[in-house]
């Protein structure tokens, strides 16, 4: 059985005390970060979807009845929102499921309420975190 001398301990010490400012440092940009992404809601409707087989616009985006920028004020293009099927905002799973409930809204003619930032963009789309599909009127 080998013995750690007293000088080794500290090292060993030391490097955990490392790695956890490490990783609390870490942590708190990326905390930094998403605090500096403020999702802003509105409510309209689906007029089009669309999916591309590169990734342009993330992969699928829809587009909407009102203008992003003029509903929200956020620096968006146009009336379309990505919901990045490619992977790059949010997992593709989840993106499918945005793209499925914007799918389902077109199809039957339901109105939207969608969140959108402008600090994640695909092809200077925005990008879509949350969109419910409402109860009808």
């Amino acid at each position: 059985m080998t013995r750690r001398t007293p000088f080794a301990n500290r090292i060993g010490s030391l490097c955990a005390v490392f790695a956890v400012l490490a990783l609390s440092l870490a942590t708190s940009e990326a905390q930094a970060q998403d605090a500096t992404i403020r999702p802003v809601g509105f409510n309209t409707t689906v007029t089009r979807t669309r999916v591309a087989a590169n990734e342009h616009m993330g992969g699928c985006a829809a587009r909407l009845a009102r203008a992003v920028q003029e509903a929200t004020g956020l620096n968006c293009a146009d009336n379309w929102v990505t919901f990045s099927c490619t992977g790059t905002h949010t997992s593709r799973a989840n993106a499918m499921r945005l793209f499925d409930s914007a799918q389902l809204a077109f199809v039957t003619g339901r109105r939207v309420a969608v969140w959108v930032d402008d600090v994640r963009k695909h092809s200077g789309v925005c990008f879509a975190s949350r969109l419910d599909v409402l109860p009808p009127t």
